[in-house]
């Protein structure tokens, strides 16, 4: 697949904003200082509209909601004490037009599609803002919070992926922008205006940082870095596996029938049976997935909590009201103990997630001063999981006046240290999920083959571009045709269920 850009520019707001320095908040700070990737992909838009036009449109829907999302426009910069904070300056979001010389389910982003997160249709890279994965400003070049790159496909469909910084926004505060620059693009008041006081997270007059958990100021040494190298030796890919009710009601019967399994919510579940069968994909191909086989290494969960109801901070509130719970256990006790008791253990991690955790965690990134603070996932060395939960964002709300997106997902480049769990909504609507996992190879391999793995999630991801022979449950086969010819064809439903039977070379 060639992604050639076309066009590199930025954009401002539409009515000039009051320059002025945004202090950022503790909770802003303690997040991973990277970009928070999203694509949105809508099919055959371009039969009604050129390219320009949709492009146009876009252009002066974003100049318009930037007068309310002018903080997007800016800069994070270093001030002269050292600190970072946001320079709300005008300065533009930076617009990328591009060319993808392929079709829409090649990419990943027809029906069920997105197999494979698409890093080289972000646009991180066309920006040039650095090499990544951490994107910092430094004393000579302020970093950019917003990058947008807006795609053509030769079978007249669109993508839009839209690129926020961490620091900026967490994403409740990404979709919010979003979902408001297509309802501008589309004619529509904003349904939540965004608010950008960032003072309301502020650090008590006298600090209390003793609940804080998961969270440090440590920097990976060079023989935790040769540890982990060690540890990951195939590199890290993501695959996109979908989840439907009966799959979701098989999970709710694992347990046997003394088991009150319905005590615990889907998100619970899901977690625990995750994070199970990733420890039984981390073990060595050479042994056996035996509780012998296990050992006592330490392996951590970390789930992304959002705060704003435990704060009770306005819906609006445009930045981070985010932290991480840390439930703690080992190989041996994740391979070997229920599925029940691993929920339980994520269940008391999240709950201990209250107002006064928060709190205790603003205080704590006060007392760091300027010394870099993070949660401890981003000092993974290969054994911890971390999940992040966007099944109740309104993805499929984003219309820009051209309908609602065929498919949309997070779009990060996989994460070589840590595995993880992007669960996202489903095309296919309530009651239906995506579940974008990050692996190394090998462990995804031993994932897919795990017995554990197909029993619920039996459906195979569509990848992007493999040739194979086909049939539907009706029995009509379509042969040497890759998912998104399959997918694409007009000869049959929309709604016959496919599965490849076999690869063709």
């Amino acid at each position: 697949m060639k992604v050639k850009t076309t066009s590199r520019t930025w954009v401002v707001p539409a009515i000039p904003t009051k320059h002025h320095w945004l202090s950022l908040s503790n909770l802003d700070r303690v997040v991973n200082p990277t970009f928070v990737s999203v694509i949105f992909f809508y099919e055959s838009v371009l039969k009604s509209k050129t390219f320009a036009e949709i492009v146009s449109k876009l252009k002066q829907s974003l100049r318009e909601v930037l007068v309310q999302f002018y903080p997007l426009a800016g800069r994070l910069a270093l001030r002269e004490d050292g600190l970072v904070d946001l320079h709300c300056n005008d300065a533009g979001v930076m617009f990328l037009e591009a060319v993808v010389d392929s079709e829409l389910g090649d990419a990943g982003g027809r029906g069920c599609g997105g197999a494979q997160p698409m890093p080289a249709l972000s646009g991180i890279e066309s920006a040039r803002v650095g090499p990544g994965p951490v994107f910092l400003p430094d004393q000579v070049s302020p970093m950019p919070v917003l990058i947008i790159q807006v795609m053509q496909f030769n079978c007249k469909s669109v993508a839009i992926a839209v690129n926020w910084h961490h620091t900026v926004a967490d994403g409740f505060s990404g979709i919010h922008f979003v979902r408001s620059w297509s309802e501008v693009a589309s004619g529509k008041p904003l349904s939540l205006k965004p608010i950008h006081c960032r003072d309301l997270l502020k650090p008590r007059q006298i600090l209390d940082s003793s609940l804080v958990h998961g969270y440090s100021t440590r920097i990976l040494k060079g023989d935790e870095l040769n540890s982990a190298a060690q540890i990951n030796k195939k590199p890290a890919i993501a695959k996109l596996f979908n989840i439907g009710k009966v799959a979701i009601q098989k999970l709710r019967m694992v347990e046997d029938e003394t088991t009150d399994v319905f005590s615990f919510s889907t998100v619970e579940m899901i977690s625990a049976y995750l994070w199970k069968i990733m420890v039984r994909a981390r073990l060595d191909g050479r042994e056996s997935k035996s509780a012998e086989a296990a050992t006592s290494a330490p392996t951590r969960f970390f789930m992304f909590v959002d705060g704003r109801k435990r704060l009770n901070i306005p819906a609006g509130y445009f930045g981070n009201v985010v932290c991480s719970a840390c439930a703690e256990s080992n190989e041996a006790d994740i391979t070997t103990k229920s599925v029940i008791h691993i929920a339980s253990q994520i269940r008391k991690a999240t709950r201990s997630i209250n107002e006064d955790y928060f709190q205790s965690l603003i205080d704590w990134v006060e007392t760091k001063g300027l010394t870099s603070s993070k949660s401890e996932h981003v000092n993974s060395v290969g054994r911890d999981v971390a999940g992040t939960f966007w099944i109740y964002f309104p993805l499929y709300d984003v219309d820009f006046g051209w309908g609602t997106p065929t498919f949309a997902t997070r779009n990060a480049a996989p994460r070589q240290f840590i595995d993880g769990i992007s669960m996202m909504p489903s095309p296919h609507g309530r009651g239906y999920m995506a579940a974008v996992l990050n692996l190394h190879s090998d462990r995804m391999e031993r994932l897919e083959a795990d017995p554990m793995f197909t029993s619920i999630l039996a459906h195979q991801p569509c990848v992007a571009i493999k040739r194979e022979s086909w049939v539907s449950e009706a029995g009509v086969k379509g042969e040497n045709m890759t998912a998104g010819q399959i997918f694409r064809s007009s000869s049959v439903p929309q709604s016959t269920r496919w599965v490849p039977c076999s690869v063709t070379k």
